[in-house]
């Protein structure tokens, strides 16, 4: 199977990264599917100028830069993170490694700014006066990170700790704090048999059409038209998973599982869904779900790689396909989903990216019918009647 930038870039990564380490800083240069990431590895000291790591990028002109970092110095930190701003180079954080406390000062200067859940750890030492000792933290670092296009509250969480308090974030953390504009996350695309794609040119209106029927398809299922859609849109036979199917059997299945699941949000990963169009067409797209079931108290949410094979003269699908690539364990609500939204508005705010923006818009919309809303206070919660 082919794979995406990221998997590349995670497996180097991993390969390279043991624990976060103590010695000086220091670079490495991991290439990973024709990508240069520039891993930034040690102790930020005051003798760690902006000047060496510009130098350093002119030299290689990475795409990423990484971190595994204890922290150490907020100055010279704060100065690395100006100069990847100034660079205009992306930063990328994977969960094999760590940035913590000050090195998320570095990370923030990224123009784009990508990370794994757990990958942060930030205590009261952030915010530490640094080595010049100009300004008392407040104002210097409120400043810093409203350049960096980070949220407020950042400020206000970390200088809550309590000494000693050494907090991991979490994904939704980090997108609430404006830290992230988007995730790592690894796709694999569906083997040539899967997707059954020949060797003529593609349409692109067909492929929008697809685009189009396959969002379509993924947001009736979270309403209760989802059963009438499907009844109107499969096939009279399905290969449902491999097996070819008739439609009264398939839809049996389907209302088995909407009954199980009476709440259910399918949300098409933005930037995920892509379509192939000939005498058919082929759409693969990373869905993340989250299920519930009130009668039963039960809720489950995951990530799945999902590919639809649909005719464009009939308008009826032919075929439906998966794979599970991540299973939440212990769901307590919509986490998933909500983190969706968070990055998904981020990157709506930050660069007026359309389908960033489409997808926030129609995610704010199911978890309220699911039941949960965006608080005064900007925290996520079960909606209560006004």
């Amino acid at each position: 199977m082919r794979s995406s930038v990221f998997i590349s870039c995670l497996i180097s990564l991993a390969a390279l990264i043991a624990s976060p380490s103590h010695a000086a800083i220091r670079f490495a240069h991991v290439k990973a599917a024709n990508n240069d990431i520039l891993l930034i590895q040690g102790t930020f000291e005051p003798s760690d100028l902006p000047d060496k790591l510009e130098a350093e990028i002119k030299n290689s002109a990475p795409k990423f830069i990484a971190f595994n970092s204890p922290g150490g110095d907020t100055d010279a930190a704060i100065g690395y993170g100006r100069a990847i701003r100034r660079m205009k180079i992306s930063t990328l954080q994977v969960s094999g490694s760590k940035c913590e406390s000050a090195c998320l000062l570095a990370f923030a200067g990224g123009v784009r700014r990508y990370a794994e859940d757990a990958s942060m750890l930030v205590d009261r030492t952030l915010l530490s006066p640094g080595s010049s000792g100009l300004q008392t933290g407040t104002e210097r670092y409120k400043a810093y990170l409203a350049d960096m296009g980070l949220d407020p509250t950042l400020f206000t969480f970390v200088t809550s700790l309590a000494d000693g308090d050494r907090r991991v974030l979490s994904l939704i953390d980090m997108a609430g704090f404006g830290l992230v504009t988007g995730q790592p996350t690894p796709y694999v695309a569906p083997t040539a048999e899967e997707t059954a794609v020949s060797n003529e040119a593609p349409s692109t209106a067909l492929n929008g059409a697809a685009l189009q029927f396959f969002l379509e398809t993924q947001r009736t299922w979270s309403t209760n038209e989802g059963m009438s859609f499907l009844e109107n849109n499969y096939g009279d036979s399905v290969v449902y998973y491999g097996s070819p199917r008739s439609k009264a059997d398939v839809l049996n299945e389907k209302q088995q599982f909407a009954e199980r699941w009476p709440v259910r949000i399918y949300a098409v990963r933005s930037g995920t869904a892509h379509a192939a169009c000939f005498d058919i067409c082929t759409v693969v797209a990373v869905v993340d779900w989250y299920t519930y079931s009130p009668s039963r108290k039960k809720s489950s949410s995951g990530a799945v790689n999902a590919v639809m094979t649909w005719d464009p003269a009939t308008h009826k699908i032919l075929a439906e396909n998966g794979k599970i690539t991540t299973k939440d364990n212990s769901v307590a609500g919509p986490d998933r989903i909500i983190r969706r939204w968070l990055t998904d508005n981020a990157a709506c705010s930050l660069s007026y990216a359309q389908d960033a923006c489409n997808s926030q818009a129609l995610l704010l919309t199911e978890l309220s019918n699911s039941g949960w809303c965006r608080k005064a206070d900007a925290t996520w919660g079960p909606c209560t009647l006004q």
